[in-house]
């Protein structure tokens, strides 16, 4: 699912529009975007980016032409435990910005 913040020429995106294509073709448009990504998802230096310890870091993920900024918050799942999901942004902004974005996208 797509959710467009126009306002914010924000496009908030599912893990699966998260491909280095779709993120080079938003930001060819002059658009900022926040999307859901895989634990397994590699930075250039070749750790992913569930091996990252602090939340907001600006690096550069495989593939992709400019940094971006990754972060993470706790889904409650069904089940009443909590998996580790991670989030970009290409925009700077707050961790809990980006988290709360997130948050409410992949609630909905």
């Amino acid at each position: 699912m797509i959710s467009i913040l126009a306002h914010a020429q924000m496009i908030l995106v599912d893990t699966a529009f998260g491909s280095v294509q779709f993120l080079h073709g938003v930001r060819k448009l002059k658009y900022h975007v926040i999307a859901g990504i895989a634990c397994t998802r590699k930075l250039t230096s070749g750790y992913s980016v569930s091996q990252l310890h602090k939340r907001g870091q600006h690096l550069r993920l495989r593939g992709l032409k400019f940094p971006v900024y990754v972060f993470w918050y706790y889904f409650k799942r069904d089940d009443g435990k909590y998996e580790k999901r991670f989030v970009l942004s290409t925009k700077a902004l707050k961790a809990s910005t980006i988290s709360w974005w997130g948050k409410r996208r992949w609630l909905s």
